[in-house]
């Protein structure tokens, strides 16, 4: 039988210029240009996905610092962010460094800010407009875990959802908002806007929120055709605990999708990989 629904529960910082240098106090060179390559690499991923055209980012946390590596406005097409183009801001918004072709920050860059202040365990944050969660959560239904548990498990529990302003998330009171209904989940619903996921690492976050759109849309589809079934806690508590392993360095731990270099792959040769999926 399926679960429950989910229940409906109620729930401007001015630029700073800060050397270079402070920033390289935090995370060495190759280190910080490694993340930028990452966070960059994740926000294109979202366009290729099908999870954003213009709309959405994905930020990660500066190792050993209180800084925020996040895409920047004006907005381009997700599938042309490049690693010079994000900007580094701090916890309060206060920007830290920029580009000179995009110096603003994004609308709902508390969004990620609250959720870093609130989830130390946290280090990278995904915002989508994707259309088959959004679906569920404008309906007050689970998303359920229906196939293969390495990607279900992302829908093993509940995910809140956020019934504040469905705009921009664009203040610290709004972005705490949503951490407290985000809770210690790896996903929420934004009613009226969109989702959130979190992970341990920037590929874990990105994933989430592809592997949450393919259970959304099979649980959508299962729905038309009769009442679906949902694959059992006990086959997904071992992929559930991968997806909260903290950080390995020097390892590059996609969940689920393959390693990480697939996703470059895929990004690379995102031509050919839409005719060998689609067949077209």
């Amino acid at each position: 039988m399926p679960r429950s629904n989910v229940a409906r529960r109620q729930s401007t910082t001015r630029p700073v210029s800060v050397p270079c240098g402070s920033i390289r106090a935090m995370a060495d060179d190759a280190q910080m240009q490694a993340l930028r390559e990452q966070v960059a690499l994740a926000n294109r991923l979202l366009h290729h996905y099908g999870l954003g055209a213009y709309q959405g980012h994905v930020s990660a946390r500066v190792p050993d610092s209180n800084l925020v590596l996040i895409r920047a406005t004006p907005s381009v097409s997700l599938e042309r962010v490049e690693a010079g183009d994000l900007m580094v801001i701090d916890l309060d918004g206060n920007v830290v460094q920029a580009s000179e072709r995009y110096p603003g920050r994004v609308g709902s860059w508390a969004l990620h800010t609250e959720i870093y202040k609130a989830r130390p365990e946290v280090n990278a944050v995904t915002h989508t407009h994707q259309k088959w969660c959004t679906v569920f959560g404008l309906a007050g239904h689970d998303v359920l875990p229906v196939i293969h548990p390495p990607t279900a498990s992302v829908a093993a529990e509940r995910w809140p959802v956020y019934t504040g302003p469905p705009d921009a998330v664009d203040s610290p009171e709004k972005g705490a908002a949503v951490a407290a209904w985000l809770g210690g989940n790896v996903a929420c619903h934004l009613h009226g806007h969109g989702m959130v996921f979190v992970g341990t690492t920037v590929s874990k976050s990105m994933l989430a929120a592809a592997d949450a759109e393919e259970q959304a849309e099979l649980t959508w589809r299962a729905m038309l055709v009769g009442t679906p079934e949902w694959i059992e806690e006990q086959y997904l508590a071992d992929d559930v605990a991968k997806r909260w392993e903290p950080p390995k360095p020097d390892v590059r731990d996609g969940v689920a999708r393959g390693e990480w270099g697939n996703q470059e792959w895929l990004d690379a040769h995102r031509d050919a990989a839409y005719v060998r999926h689609t067949g077209l």
